[in-house]
């Protein structure tokens, strides 16, 4: 125990090493008699495995605690093995499976009196209640979380309730814009957390969630104060940029420069907005893991910030780097949806397998049985036969149990065929759901690429902009031909940059073809307010994606879709029972 705890503890600054003391712990703990120790050693080391960014074998540590949680009776080793099971679907997406994980596990932990790992299951629920938008049942477990973590005065699970609890009166607050007390509340548990940090953070394990908050704190200033407060958006996004540095936390630093270079644009300052950008792009590139959903995000900005300066050639290139980008992304996200279908067809297939072995091996035991009972049969039938020498009187009852015997054997034999025929129906059945699950596997890859081609069909729009902003320049340096040889080198540019766009404008006509007034409509009814990511989050939510989906394909984290979501609605001049999906689709 002490050395899976040293792992947990070392998993942030060491992860190799902590990795080694992790497994170092499961060997040591399997020459225990009880399976509990090994079962928490496996769970404790699956979140030092994705510290490592290895998702695989961090599943198959969750997957090895639950097998030895099943051979014991300790309820602390059920409840943390159960936790780490709804810990890993939260992680997958999986909403509804890791509920009902979370739920099992606090039934054990309940039992056991463990206030530690219940604040860590109600930390999960609470944020699966919060994307889910049930905000009661978010308010409910982050209470519980607090609740949990301060009886048993862990303060890393101090620090995750203040932050959840945050989230929630964040939330809350862009809902109901009008109640200040909300606003307060976020600031109250955000700036507790920050104070608790500071005065406890060689005690805490995961500086990456005051990160967070740091970062929450900035939105928050950022999204209800005024401008003059620009101050205090800085020092929060400073303070959650060095954690994440600290931490290795890609998400949070690409944020806290995205953040500073809209503030830089807004200012009229595009050289540094470009600066700050390219800065967040270099720490991003120089991680060893390929982090293209955060790339993606710095290509669009920057394509953004050099069409405002008027680099339109840089714009541009941006833009096609932003493609190739884009298509990585699709691709590794096709690739890892693959592997996770492959690897449940394996499960399927496997666990089939071993019930068919079970089964043969039942049928071979059966057998086993038959053929000793045949084996005795066969002595028993010798000591008569035998004894029939000396006692004739006998004879006639032996014929009669030969009989019977012959008919049970012919019995068995009509057992063994049926039993064979039941085999070879199984295995029939088998291979029919193998070709049914290929299928369906078929359709899904096929229906993600139609997805990324509507996707496509929609980044059109801006080269249309585009082309109809070189025309007008070309046409203003037709009415100024003072300098041939300058107006000639600006022609062939034009020239050039418009054959590079033809491509794009081809495909402009099917997304026409598909919603030829979409975009005007929103253009009318926001009164020209909405940005170009704006309509492309709105193109997305036309498609039918999810939130998470619309985060993946814009590259941005998804507590950033909501605010997004809420500030197209209020261009679009929505009241609050009107529905932003719902308004979109019946365009």
């Amino acid at each position: 125990m002490t050395l899976s705890l040293l792992a947990r503890a070392t998993s942030i600054t060491a992860t190799e090493h902590a990795i080694n003391l992790g497994l170092q712990a499961v060997q040591l703990s399997r020459s225990l008699s009880d399976a509990q120790h090994t079962a928490i050693a496996y769970a404790i080391l699956a979140p030092v495995y994705l510290q490592k960014n290895d998702l695989t074998r961090s599943a198959q540590m969750v997957d090895s605690a639950l097998f030895y949680a099943a051979k014991t009776k300790s309820p602390l080793a059920k409840g943390v093995a159960w936790y780490r099971k709804a810990w890993m679907e939260n992680l997958q997406g999986k909403s509804q499976e890791a509920l009902l994980s979370a739920q099992q596990s606090l039934k054990y932990l309940e039992e056991s009196k463990d206030q530690n790992y219940q604040s860590s299951v109600y930390y999960i629920i609470a944020s699966i209640y919060a994307n889910l938008y049930d905000s009661p049942l978010h308010k409910k477990y982050a209470q519980l979380c607090l609740q949990a973590a301060i009886k048993d005065m862990d303060y890393d699970n101090i620090l995750m309730a203040y932050q959840t609890l945050g989230t929630y009166w964040q939330y809350y607050h862009m809902e109901h814009r009008d109640d200040r007390s909300a606003l307060d509340a976020a600031f109250f548990y955000n700036r507790a957390a920050m104070q608790l940090f500071l005065a406890a953070k060689d005690r805490m394990i995961f500086h990456s969630t005051m990160a967070i908050i740091a970062l929450n704190t900035a939105d928050l200033y950022a999204q209800n104060l005024p401008a003059s407060y620009r101050d205090s958006v800085f020092y929060y996004l400073d303070f959650a940029q060095k954690i994440g540095e600290e931490t290795h936390h890609l998400e949070v630093v690409a944020n806290c420069y995205g953040m500073k270079s809209d503030y830089e644009s807004a200012a009229g300052n595009y050289a540094k907005a470009e600066g700050l950008l390219l800065k967040g792009l270099d720490f991003v590139n120089a991680d060893s893991a390929s982090n293209l959903a955060s790339k993606v995000q710095f290509m669009s900005s920057l394509a953004t910030v050099a069409e405002k300066q008027g680099h339109y050639k840089e714009a541009y290139e941006y833009q096609q780097k932003y493609g190739v980008l884009y298509t990585d992304l699709y691709n590794e996200e096709k690739m890892n949806m693959t592997k996770e279908l492959e690897a449940k067809y394996q499960a399927e297939k496997n666990a089939t397998a071993l019930k068919t072995l079970q089964q043969t091996a039942m049928l071979h035991k059966r057998l086993g049985y038959l053929y000793i009972g045949l084996g005795l049969a066969s002595v028993a039938a010798a000591v008569f036969l035998f004894r029939s020498l000396r006692f004739r009187l006998r004879l006639v009852q032996k014929e009669k149990e030969d009989v019977a015997l012959l008919a049970q054997l012919k019995q068995n034999e009509n057992r063994q065929l049926a039993m064979e025929k039941q085999e070879a129906e199984l295995q029939a059945r088998l291979s029919e759901e193998e070709a049914m699950r290929l299928i369906a596997e078929h359709e899904l890859l096929q229906e993600r690429q139609e997805r990324l081609e509507k996707d496509l069909l929609a980044g059109t729009l801006q080269v249309e902009q585009k082309t109809v902003l070189l025309q007008t320049l070309q046409q203003t340096i037709a009415r100024n031909r003072n300098d041939k040889s300058v107006l000639a080198q600006l022609n062939h540019i034009i020239e050039h940059d418009k054959k590079l766009d033809e491509s794009f404008a081809d495909n402009k006509a099917d997304f026409d073809n598909i919603s030829p007034e979409f975009f005007e409509k929103l253009k009318e009814r926001s009164a020209n307010m909405l940005s170009r990511l704006d309509l492309k989050h709105c193109s997305y939510i036309y498609l039918g994606l999810t939130n998470k989906e619309v985060a993946q394909r814009l590259g941005i984290a998804p507590k950033s879709i909501i605010m997004a979501r809420y500030r197209i609605k209020l261009k679009l001049s929505l009241a609050k029972e009107e529905e932003l999906d719902e308004y979109i689709r019946s365009l």
